[in-house]
């Protein structure tokens, strides 16, 4: 899987004396790293790689987060904007939908990650524990109309290169821009590099059953995913390459802005 995607997180009342605290904000910013190479438009607040993260409310144009659009299976809400909480495979994600729900409409076995606790009786819906924003569990009912929680639906989906109001239950679309280029849907997304569908959907193969099958996606093409840029290249790690030396073709990659909230 390579390095996977980092999870950012954001806390509203940890170690800091309640206080709003970035978690996992991002890496290091160039200006703090020794010998760093970029691209001439990247500045000093501005980093290679991309972030997950369960809440935008801390993001900012310096510090934004992955965007992606899901259909959670089950789900009440269907298709909808969404975050990623948790990397679980090489193109699988576990994802919150942005869209807050009535816990009156939640769906027996689909997880929910509460965001207004109110007056909802959660433990009636199957939490084992102490309600809290942020807390994900699978009800086991739905709650009693007229309460005033709210909740994200959550679930594990599937990167397929399905275009927006057409993604299936279980699958989720990112995408990313190139040299100012309609969007492009991601086939694999880690905090080292991106794959796009060049080489094949995650249609399955005849003879393995894998939906990620080697022969189908060998030749995807690899991008370096930022949220900054979509212009000029980066040296691949280990390389002797510099971004302005064309000695050794191949050892770039070209920068691609990864969808992003802000």
């Amino acid at each position: 899987m390579g390095r996977p995607l980092k999870i950012q997180k954001y806390s509203t009342g940890s170690g800091n004396s309640g206080a709003a605290v970035g978690v996992d904000q991002a890496f290091n910013p160039w200006a703090a790293l020794t010998n760093a190479q970029y691209p001439a438009t990247f500045n000093t607040d501005q980093y290679y790689g991309v972030v997950g993260g369960a809440d935008n409310t801390g993001t900012s144009a310096t510090y934004p987060i992955v965007k992606c659009r899901a259909n959670i299976t089950n789900s009440f809400t269907g298709e909808d904007d969404s975050v990623i909480l948790r990397q679980k495979g090489a193109h699988k994600f576990l994802v919150a939908h942005v869209t807050a729900i009535d816990p009156a409409n939640a769906v027996a076995g689909v997880a929910l990650r509460i965001v207004t606790v109110g007056d909802t009786d959660w433990n009636a819906m199957g939490l084992n524990g102490t309600a809290a924003v942020g807390t994900i569990f699978t009800p086991t009912a739905a709650a009693g109309a007229g309460t005033s929680g709210t909740a994200n639906e959550v679930g594990v989906c599937v990167l397929a290169d399905e275009a927006d109001t057409a993604i299936t239950a279980g699958n989720m679309n990112i995408t990313y821009t190139l040299n100012d280029s309609t969007a492009t849907r991601i086939s694999k997304l880690t905090n080292k590099f991106l794959l796009n569908f060049a080489g094949g959907n995650a249609g399955g193969d005849a003879d393995t059953g894998n939906a990620w099958d080697n022969a189908q996606v060998i030749n995807d093409e690899r991008k370096g995913p930022n949220f900054f840029t979509d212009e000029g290249s980066e040296v691949k790690s280990g390389s002797a390459n510099t971004n302005s030396d064309t000695t050794y073709p191949g050892t770039n990659l070209d920068l691609a802005i990864v969808e992003n909230y802000t």
